[in-house]
């Protein structure tokens, strides 16, 4: 049982499992409660063993729950919310004996009723169609004979999930990338098993009531657009699981929305609501409980497309990373390790992608799906650019220089007008050598430069000298002819105005490492649009290519390179 503050419930659960038939220990994991929990649980004699595991924080469900049963001892591990009661005290003797006697089953679960007098359904079992669409058998019926029947399924919720205990270790236990929030890691973990040639059991002989949307949801945010997120997810991992069946109809999964007073935990009352438009109100499964929530910034989870590494935020959870040698032991210490990036993007769950390999299916279908990318300047081209105009999900660049602090003075000094206006510019940047090309490794930074000291866009780049080790042009930028240089070398970076008054200059001796992966971390959290917005600068990058081309036409008669 994994427990976080809600005190309330968790003695009225424990007290109704302890009264339950059978041979079993109790294993608490304690995610870090500051109500009295740590002190009930500590004094608590429940006449069974009961083993506490505490921990000064919360790192969501799946990380802790595979903790808990790490050091269970039963042949059969029977996961539960903290806000469930035992209905029937034979529940865990009958879902034993159903996982004993066919041992093709990995899991069974029971019944799930609401709480009160009424005799309401709450989970008949956990369904889904062959298309993918997900959810609680029976929710908001009235209780009758059909609920009762056994049956196979595609999932049940971790609120009662007994699983074998020799499967769950074999599959992995639960994933700790849906962490922190908690939401369909138990459709996963069913998904998995099923995957293995295991079957999935509902018992509606056994029921329990369940205190539904109760779970304290520790990062303070709504949990329907992170459902959504991780349903996308489940359907690109499980397409051929549910494509397989057992089926069920939309009408079995029909969401039913039901109103919930829990005011007084022993007279809870749950009913149907009369009203069919009202069914928006019924949000309880996944609002959150922000009186609650903690102060700590929430996590949020990246996966990286790329060999290289980013550098550890506190807050920042990195779930994913592509590497060509994945079947091969990797210390890479994350939950996901891909070769192919698209499909990291698409089965790995997260907020954030960083794209550090050219991949432009990655980016794009992280933009459609609504996630924040990261990408390094040589991944973005035309495509890259118009689907950060039109897609859902924001994308920005990794300009570091962009977010340097002398830069930032220089512009303020142009707009002041301290060098009078401004009749010329000439920028000069020189980097160690890459096996990139030099435009595109440098040529984005000099053209950003000068549109952020300017304050107005690049129109033009005209190349006027070109070698394999340096490139010279003249640039336009809000009416004003300057000079731009890039090339191998050791690391410099100057930018000069010329104004009718004087001139001014900054040089860029070192440019903050993380600027951009700040703001695009601060913009996963919530914070501003980031200051490389891909949306707002594309038009730099639209220079890029034509630049490019020029170069090599000169270079070597048409080659990229």
């Amino acid at each position: 049982m994994l427990v976080r503050n809600r005190l309330e419930y968790t003695r009225r659960a424990l007290v109704s499992l302890a009264r339950a038939s059978g041979d079993f220990e109790i294993i608490v994991v304690d995610n870090g409660s500051d109500d009295g929990t740590s002190e009930y649980l500590a004094a608590v004699d429940l006449g069974r063993p009961l083993t506490v595991l505490r921990h000064e924080d919360d790192r969501g469900g799946s990380e802790r729950r595979n903790v808990g049963a790490a050091v269970a001892r039963g042949e059969f591990l029977f996961f539960l919310d903290n806000d469930v009661l035992v209905d029937d005290p034979d529940v865990v003797e009958v879902l034993v004996a159903e996982l004993t006697a066919d041992p093709g089953l990995a899991a069974v679960s029971p019944l799930l009723l609401y709480p009160g007098d009424g005799a309401l359904v709450q989970c008949a079992g956990g369904g889904s169609t062959v298309n993918g669409h997900v959810g609680s058998v029976g929710r908001g019926q009235a209780l009758t004979a059909t609920h009762r029947e056994h049956r196979e399924q595609t999932w049940a919720p971790t609120a009662a999930l007994m699983v074998r205990h020799s499967s769950f270790r074999r599959v992995g236990g639960f994933d700790a990338a849906f962490d922190p929030v908690s939401l369909c890691e138990d459709i996963d973990l069913c998904c998995r098993l099923r995957a293995d040639g295991e079957r999935m059991r509902y018992v509606g002989s056994v029921a329990m009531r369940h205190f539904e949307g109760t779970t304290f949801n520790h990062v303070g945010h709504d949990k329907l657009p992170i459902w959504k997120r991780h349903m996308r997810v489940i359907r690109s991992r499980w397409a051929d699981v549910f494509a397989k069946g057992p089926e069920h109809t939309a009408a079995d999964l029909e969401w039913v929305p039901v109103e919930k007073d829990y005011s007084d935990l022993d007279r809870p009352r749950v009913s149907v609501l009369g009203d069919p438009t009202s069914a928006a109100a019924d949000l309880s499964f996944f609002a959150s409980d922000r009186v609650l929530a903690t102060a700590e910034p929430a996590d949020v989870r990246v996966v990286i497309v790329g060999a290289e590494a980013t550098q550890a935020v506190p807050g920042v959870r990195v779930v994913g990373v592509t590497d060509p040698n994945a079947s091969e032991p990797a210390e890479h210490r994350v939950p996901w390790v891909l070769r192919d990036g698209t499909r990291l993007v698409e089965t790995v769950p997260a907020e954030g992608v960083v794209v550090r390999a050219p991949n432009t299916s990655a980016v794009l279908i992280a933009l459609r799906r609504g996630l924040h990318v990261l990408v390094g300047k040589h991944v973005v081209d035309d495509i890259v650019v118009e689907a950060a105009r039109k897609a859902p999900g924001r994308c920005s660049v990794d300009l570091s220089w962009a977010h340097h602090p002398d830069l930032t003075a220089l512009g303020k000094a142009v707009t002041e007008g301290r060098a009078g206006v401004p009749q010329g510019f000439a920028v000069r940047l020189d980097h160690v050598t890459t096996d990139r090309n030099l435009v595109t490794e440098l040529g984005p930074d000099v053209l950003d430069a000068v549109e952020r000291v300017l304050g107005a866009p690049v129109t033009e780049v005209r190349t006027v000298e070109a070698a394999h080790d340096r490139v010279r042009a003249v640039a336009v930028a809000g009416g004003v002819t300057g000079a731009v240089e890039v090339s191998w070398g050791e690391p410099q970076f100057r930018i000069s105005v010329t104004g009718t008054e004087g001139a001014l200059a900054a040089d860029l001796t070192a440019s903050p490492v993380d600027g951009s992966y700040a703001d695009f971390v601060g913009a996963l959290r919530g914070g501003p649009t980031p200051l490389t917005d891909l949306a707002a600068i594309g038009g730099l990058f639209d220079l890029v290519p034509g630049w490019r081309s020029e170069v090599a036409a000169l270079l070597t008669g048409g080659s990229d390179r």
